[in-house]
């Protein structure tokens, strides 16, 4: 599954919720663009068993206001497009 940690542009609010769709080689292609198109969207791809577990606590660590790679390597078993 995929997760987009979401900044607003006009207030600074960080949203992080899952994509609700079926995640192919197509879609992780689309929105490692997207991402790369706008600086405010970060994507990260898991097994959905594994945001099931840990989702709250993996939102937390992405809402934070600066998330490192560090941080995402820290979370593990989640991968940053």
């Amino acid at each position: 599954m995929a997760i987009c940690r979401e900044i607003d542009k006009d207030t600074g609010r960080i949203a992080v919720y899952p994509l609700k769709m079926e995640i192919d080689d197509r879609i992780l292609g689309a929105l490692k663009v997207r991402a790369t198109m706008n600086p405010e969207l970060r994507y990260f791809v898991l097994v959905s068993a594994r945001w099931e577990k840990y989702g709250t606590v993996i939102a937390g660590i992405l809402k934070r206001r600066s998330v490192t790679r560090a941080d995402v390597d820290n979370i593990g078993g989640i991968v940053e497009l």
